[in-house]
């Protein structure tokens, strides 16, 4: 309990620290920094404003201020970014995006009016007033005077009259003796004629977009944020004070609870260790004191409830009642089967206490009309009840539930000795019956064995004698005929029924065997299954026994056609798989080696988990009429073939199973047209286990193998005679052994299972593959420069001890 309430402590305190640190604690440095940017841009606004005039004027001819001004704005709308509502900013950043254009333009506008206003100045200085015994220009000064009030003023009526002027003007230019000069005037008159206008009009645009209205929603929106937080931080206060005033009201019932806890544990305490006491006394009563202790029990049990009636039903094939009363009166008649109604009425439940407590109705129900009832039930096997219950007669105190619910351990104890006896005889019986069962067991499973594995040959007989009567020339009599064979072989099974399965000898064409199930197949299955058979593109082989390889596939097949029922599909696929390491199936475990997998696929119902753990058990079976032998056999032949089965299954997807077996890899070697050697000696070193298989396959693709099971006796072996050898064999992880070849015999073609490890050898995968090896040892021997070994006769004989004998 302590553990229970050093959390809950902790996150209360946890809780109000949070609560502290959120009311007390408003975040306002990224809103005062906000406004702070606002400011910013508002004077670096004005500024830019202010240098735009002056430079219009002609006062401002550096334009660095107007830079920096663009920088503080820059950067203060970036911080903004951060701060601020994007989209507010992104407003902002519209403003000054436009604010520079129009600054550039003013820029622009500014650095050629100044010029133009500059040359036109001198130049109508020198025609108004020219140095010598010039004539002064007609209109010239006049027009000097209206340029000016343009500068000014650039309303319509003053452009109307600087148009004139420049008409005058390039009359009278025309005719004079200054005509560059004039010509000169002209031009500036015009460009000025046109730019002071625009630049006007570039500076009231400039003063119309006004950040004004981006700035006031930005400041608004801080500010709301603002009192956001603010009024967060008074509802958290408020919480912190509600919660203070909770913890408070809390800790002072959780005083109050827990002493009226410890009170009723009190009486609980002592009300175990009267249970307690009590079950070890009946456990050592022997039969005869049974009754005498029952009614201490029963008396024990009320008293320390504080009950003035207690009693044991027991309703069933053995029917048995004892009551103990504070009064000694005897029950009323049928005050057994009242109190059964009652607990049947108000304890529905298999295991559950019964509690009528004062006024409840159906105390009125029960014998003597009690002032409360307590009691606790048991429905067990065999349709019996047991019922532990005690009666207030008189108003007390009420049991509490902790003690009601310690009731069903006195019952575990009192039931114990009441039924005790009768389990005893039960047992014996049980024994007898179960005796006799596994006798008859012996003898069905022995029948079922014989009927499941006949059936199916004899419906390929069936199957293949209608055949053969649809078909006069007799085709399908050979087919009859190896149905019979296959018939013989299985009695020969079911005679050494229940001994070990013999490990099987030779090699099976795995094409050859699908072809011949296929056709014993579809001749027993119904006529709405299909059977799709995908056989191998070249030549497989395993190791094993044809006849028991093919019933493991029949019977899949047969258990795919029961499993459908109105008919589908039935796939058998072939698949090579080479495994680098162990591989733990639902049924066996494989080493690393070179293994077939033999697909059979359904499209029947499928199965859920539970069934998927089962089926490989003897008579295990989810049909009425199955005997639960079939895949049983299956996993008999599949283990003692080496190999393993997968499954794999889902409810409504079909079944699909996997069957491994090792595969014959030296006979396919012998039967593919590889590169062959010429009777070389090549040095193998391996373990035990792998011996066989890989020296076979050194022999079939035409090399004597020299096996070694020590690398030490193949390196003496090979320092005796290093001529002798053509190639070293070697597995993964020997790359130290493979130097030491090298050494011992420089040019040896050394030949390394594994990833690459060493730049001056061979290397092969392993398991080892027919194809590659050849390969290998074809290529290495061909780029050989060391003299060629001798012949197979001249093979060390067995005195030196160092070879493994075949």
């Amino acid at each position: 309990m302590r553990f229970g309430i050093l959390p809950a402590v902790a996150a209360v305190l946890l809780l109000l620290t949070w609560l502290l640190l959120r009311g007390f604690a408003v975040d306002g440095q990224p809103i005062d920094t906000a406004m702070q940017l606002l400011d910013e841009i508002e004077l670096a606004e004005a500024a830019m404003r202010r240098d735009l005039l002056s430079a219009r004027v002609g006062l401002l001819r550096d334009y660095d201020p107007l830079v920096r001004a663009e920088g503080q704005v820059e950067a203060a709308i970036t911080r903004l970014r951060e701060l601020a509502t994007p989209a507010h900013v992104e407003r902002l950043e519209t403003w000054r995006v436009r604010q520079q254009a129009l600054v550039e333009a003013s820029k622009s506008a500014n650095a050629l009016l100044q010029n133009s206003l500059a040359q036109f100045g001198r130049l109508t200085a020198r025609l108004s007033a020219p140095s010598g015994s010039g004539v002064p220009l007609a209109g010239a000064g006049r027009l000097g005077s209206a340029m000016l009030h343009l500068t000014l003023d650039t309303s319509a009526p003053v452009l109307e009259e600087v148009r004139r002027g420049l008409a005058y003007m390039g009359q009278k230019a025309a005719t004079g003796s200054e005509v560059e000069p004039a010509a000169a005037l002209l031009a500036h008159g015009w460009l000025l004629h046109d730019l002071l206008p625009r630049a006007d009009g570039l500076l009231r645009d400039l003063f119309a977009n006004a950040s004004g209205p981006a700035r006031e929603m930005i400041a608004t929106e801080l500010q709301a944020r603002r009192n956001a937080q603010e009024a967060v931080a008074r509802r958290y206060r408020l919480l912190l004070y509600a919660s203070a005033l909770l913890l408070l009201g809390g800790l002072l019932l959780l005083g109050v609870r827990l002493r009226a806890k410890s009170l009723a544990m009190q009486r609980h305490l002592a009300f175990e260790h009267m249970l307690a006491r009590l079950s070890a006394r009946l456990i050592g009563t022997s039969q005869g004191d049974s009754e005498a202790s029952l009614g201490q029990a029963l008396e024990e049990i009320a008293r320390r409830l504080g009950a003035q009636r207690a009693y044991l039903l027991i309703a069933g094939k053995a029917s048995r009642a004892h009551l103990w009363a504070e009064d000694g009166k005897a029950p009323t008649p049928g005050w057994r089967e009242a109190a059964i109604a009652v607990a049947a009425r108000y304890s529905p439940s298999a295991a559950g206490t019964l509690s009528l407590p004062p006024q409840h109705p159906g105390l009125r129900d029960m014998p003597g009309r009690p002032y409360a009832c307590f009691a606790v039930v048991r429905r067990l096997e065999g349709n019996i009840t047991a019922l532990l219950g005690c009666d207030l007669t008189r108003p007390g105190r009420v049991p509490s539930e902790e003690e009601l619910g310690s009731l069903g351990l006195a019952l575990d104890a009192v039931l114990n000795l009441v039924t005790r006896s009768c389990l005893e005889a039960e047992r014996m019986r049980l024994a007898a019956q179960e005796a006799q069962s596994r006798q008859m067991q012996v003898l069905g499973t022995f029948a079922s064995g014989i009927a499941h594995n006949f059936n199916n040959i004899i419906g390929a007989i069936m199957g293949f004698a209608e055949m053969a009567q649809a078909e006069p020339s007799g085709a399908r009599i050979g087919d009859i005929r190896r149905a019979a064979e296959r018939a013989r072989d299985l009695t020969s099974d079911i005679l050494t029924f229940g001994g070990q399965q013999p490990k099987p000898q030779g090699e099976v064409d795995v094409r050859s065997l699908l072809a011949e199930t296929a056709t014993l197949v579809r001749a027993m299955l119904p006529a709405e299954v299909r059977l799709v058979v995908d056989p191998p593109r070249e030549v497989t082989m395993v190791l094993g026994d044809a006849t028991r390889l093919q019933q493991v596939i029949v019977n899949l097949c047969r258990n795919a056609a029961q499993a459908m029922g109105g008919g589908g599909e039935i796939t058998i696929e072939v698949e090579a798989r080479i495994l680098h390491a162990k591989l733990a199936l639902r049924l066996g475990e494989l080493r690393p080696d070179h293994y077939l997998l033999i697909h059979v696929l359904d499209t029947g119902p499928g199965m859920d988990e539970p069934t998927l753990g089962r089926i490989f058990e003897p008579f295990f079976t989810t049909r009425p009429a199955g005997h639960g032998l079939g895949l049983a056999t299956v996993r008999e032949i599949v283990l003692a073939h080496g190999g393993g089965i997968a499954v794999q299954s889902a409810p409504a997807q079909g079944s699909r199973f996997e069957v491994w077996l090792p595969r014959a890899i030296a006979a396919e070697a012998a039967r593919r047209e590889l590169p062959r050697g010429e009777g070389g000696l090549v040095l193998l070193l391996h373990d035990d286990d792998r011996l066989p298989h890989e020296e076979e396959l050194l022999a079939a693709l035409g090399y004597e193998p020299r096996g070694f099971r020590a690398a030490a006796a193949a390196l003496e072996a090979l320092r005796g005679a290093p001529h002798r050898f053509e190639a070293a064999l070697l597995p993964e992880g020997t790359p130290e052994l493979a130097r030491a070849i090298r050494r011992a015999a420089p040019g040896l073609p050394v030949i390394l299972a594994g990833v690459p490890q060493m730049a001056d050898v061979h290397c092969i995968s392993w398991p080892l593959r027919a194809e590659e090896l050849a390969a290998t040892l074809h290529r290495s021997l061909a780029r050989s420069t060391r003299p060629t070994g001798q012949s197979r006769s001249a093979v060390a004989s067995p005195a030196s001890g160092v070879g493994l004998p075949r």
